[in-house]
């Protein structure tokens, strides 16, 4: 690859992964299937909570590259919503530790659900293998963009 074809096709990777942000974000918007979906911070925290399992602000703040202030704020709309609670770690009452609720876990699975109907939808002229390759590389691309912005 010559260092003009390796510029152009930098430069439309970035020009598409920003095109891709904004047509995500208009598609769950416009999408009745994902009208009542969660909103994607809330999305992504219940999902690490899912697996996870009962976790601090700091730990969840970590896992989602986030600060422990934006989690704290979105930990609160969470609860407020009833999706999380938050009690005092038994061993550190200095540390809150945040557990989903029925309605949480009920919220992520309908979220999920919506979101793999419109992506199948979406996805559904693809072969198996163009939508393999599609995940493997956006899993290889979100791990190179995490581990950019920690050497950074």
């Amino acid at each position: 690859m010559t260092a003009d074809t390796e510029h152009t096709a930098v430069t439309e990777i970035e020009a598409q992964v920003a095109l891709l942000l904004r047509l995500a974000d208009r598609n769950r918007r416009s999408t009745t299937r994902l009208a009542t979906s969660l909103e994607r911070s809330a999305y992504l925290a219940l999902r690490l909570l899912d697996t996870t399992g009962p976790s601090g602000i700091n730990e969840i703040a970590d896992h989602l590259r986030l600060d422990a202030s934006t989690v704290t704020r979105q930990v609160l709309a969470m609860e407020a919503a009833g999706y999380v609670t938050r009690e005092r770690d038994v061993h550190d009452g200095r540390r809150a530790v945040v557990t989903t609720t029925p309605a949480g876990r009920s919220a992520l699975a309908e979220t999920r659900a919506a979101r793999a109907e419109v992506y199948a939808d979406v996805l559904a002229d693809w072969s198996d293998q163009d939508r393999g390759l599609l995940a493997e590389l956006l899993t290889r691309l979100n791990g190179d963009l995490d581990a950019h912005a920690t050497r950074s």
